[in-house]
């Protein structure tokens, strides 16, 4: 699946005399860049959009007290199968 191609674009860059189309001090010129497709602009936002500190706390949260749950039952076990042992 291809995101974008190659294509030549006209840019204005710095330059001793202004031609038409570009501002004061700046000429034209075409350069080749990357241009993205117009279909993965979803997920190109997506990746860029501002990190959510209340979600990923809640995940934290979330993932913190399973795996401490986890512990505690396993010590639960442990203990209950040590008492049998003896």
């Amino acid at each position: 699946m291809t995101t974008g191609a190659v294509q030549t674009i006209v840019v204005c860059v710095p330059s001793s005399f202004a031609q038409a189309p570009c501002p004061a001090g700046q000429a034209v010129t075409t350069i080749q860049a990357y241009v993205l497709d117009v279909s993965q602009q979803a997920s190109y936002e997506a990746s860029t959009a501002p990190f959510d500190y209340l979600y990923a706390s809640g995940v934290f949260s979330f993932s913190f007290s399973f795996v401490l749950g986890l512990f505690f039952l396993s010590r639960g076990f442990g203990t209950i199968l040590a008492f049998i042992r003896r």
